[in-house]
């Protein structure tokens, strides 16, 4: 009986057969992977991350809100020294964690930031009075409209006054209604010899059309701190006790008041003024010298009160308007040496430090002097239309700091008499006796009133100060 042939196991295999064992093979493998992965997976050595498959949601953000905190406000007394901003409101700013930076507050478009000028409490030491600009160098601007210079001379006199001048003050103060006390007197003496070099000062207070030269010659936003980094001067964006506009391209005031005294007018804001016109501020000696002449005068006109030659709160006048007067306007009241209005009218910046006692120092007598040498104040000289006569007495002094402005203080410049800068022209001053400067500016009859004007400053002088004694 014949057996099928079904072939060999160790014969050659047909090509038909081979691809089955291929299959078998590879279904083989792949359920041993599949097996060792499960394994894998459930012994923990092997990690499946589904989170980044398609379909799967995204992490939600962690949110963290900032407020956003103002810019500190430094303080300041200087009306000038403005930042001018919107009130600051709340703004949150989303960040995803984990940064751990805070992001900046989104600056605001519509904030303006002016940068204040220095304020210092204790000022640097006083040098020796500053030279002038030579003539050459004066501007055009400036050198058509300066002041005529007077001739003063040389010379050895008492400056100060003694306490019997002074109480007879104060007792016609008081009987006139005004508020006088002797200790406002008391830095005034005692009388002391001074020996000065000839020199020159100006005939009339620095004015309105004059001071506003020089402003728009510095340029716009100068008044801020354009006068050797400090304010020149407060205009109407400030406050309201000021006479100056500011369109932000030029400098102005009403015509009609360009003859009169400049007010409001810093310490350094006079300087720079005098300096850029070739001439500087006089000294504390030299102004009394002006003002009081060789036979020590207690007014420019003579020792006898008479208050129709200078504008001060005396007499009281129903229709008297608060303010200066043109400059020129009481020229029955000028000095021995021709200047004018030297009482009263507005209170006048001079070179020097002050202090209460200089007066009884070795250094205030002798040759030339200066001052002290440093100080926190300085010294204003003449009185104003808003004080009584008292204080418009060619001796008496007064202080501010010198970044203060005060609505009753301009200046006149001085100038060495070998160089005596610009002596030509002059103002060319039409005098009116009746032309009275209006209010100055909406609250003016609110000014803050200080019985003691060479005392410091009230607290409250975030805004010029008029600083009046009462009564005055």
């Amino acid at each position: 009986m014949s057996r099928s042939n079904y072939g060999s196991l160790g014969g050659r295999r047909s090509g038909g057969g081979a691809w089955q064992w291929v299959v078998i093979g590879l279904i083989l493998g792949f359920a041993c992977s599949i097996i060792v992965g499960l394994a894998g997976i459930a012994t923990g050595l092997i990690y499946l991350d589904v989170e980044g498959l398609p379909g799967r949601a995204s992490p939600t953000a962690i949110v963290q809100v900032i407020t956003a905190t103002p810019a500190p406000v430094t303080p300041t007394n200087i009306p000038t020294q403005v930042s001018i901003t919107n009130t600051p409101t709340t703004q949150a700013v989303e960040i995803t964690a984990p940064t751990p930076t805070s992001l900046p507050p989104t600056p605001d478009p519509n904030t303006i930031q002016v940068e204040p000028s220095p304020s210092p409490t204790t000022f640097a030491p006083a040098q020796n009075i500053e030279g002038q600009t030579a003539e050459s160098e004066v501007p055009d601007a400036l050198a058509g409209i300066v002041t005529t210079l007077r001739n003063v001379d040389g010379g050895t006199f008492d400056m100060g006054t003694t306490l019997a001048e002074v109480r007879t003050a104060v007792d016609a103060c008081v009987a006139d209604e005004g508020d006088c006390q002797v200790q406002y007197g008391e830095d005034s003496f005692p009388p002391h010899s001074v020996t000065l070099n000839p020199f020159r000062i100006e005939e009339n207070e620095v004015t309105y059309e004059q001071y506003l030269a020089f402003l728009n010659w510095l340029g716009p936003r100068s008044h801020l701190n354009g006068c050797d980094g400090f304010a020149c001067l407060a205009t109407q964006n400030e406050t309201d006790a000021s006479n100056v506009s500011f369109d932000s391209a030029n400098y102005r005031v009403l015509p009609a008041l360009n003859r009169y005294p400049v007010a409001a007018v810093t310490w350094y804001g006079a300087r720079s003024y005098c300096r850029a016109i070739g001439r500087r501020l006089p000294t504390e000696a030299e102004w009394e010298r002006a003002a009081r002449g060789a036979d020590g005068r207690i007014f420019p006109w003579g020792n006898t009160l008479d208050t129709s030659l200078a504008k001060t709160s005396r007499p009281r006048v129903e229709t008297d308007q608060q303010g200066a007067v043109q400059v020129g306007t009481y020229a029955l009241g000028a000095s021995p040496y021709g200047a004018l209005d030297m009482a009263g009218n507005v209170e006048e910046w001079v070179n020097d430090w002050y202090s209460p006692a200089y007066y009884n120092q070795a250094e205030a007598a002798g040759l030339n002097p200066q001052g002290p040498p440093s100080g926190t104040q300085r010294v204003l000289r003449g009185g104003s239309w808003a004080y009584m006569p008292f204080f418009a007495r060619t001796i008496h002094r007064r202080s501010l700091e010198p970044d203060q402005q005060s609505i009753t203080a301009g200046f006149r410049c001085a100038a060495d008499a070998e160089q005596a800068g610009l002596t030509g022209g002059g103002d060319g001053i039409d005098v009116n006796p009746q032309a009275t400067l209006p209010p100055l500016g909406a609250g003016n009859e609110e000014t803050t009133a200080n019985s003691a004007p060479t005392l410091p400053p009230p607290p409250d002088s975030s805004a010029p100060v008029a600083t009046l004694p009462p009564g005055g």
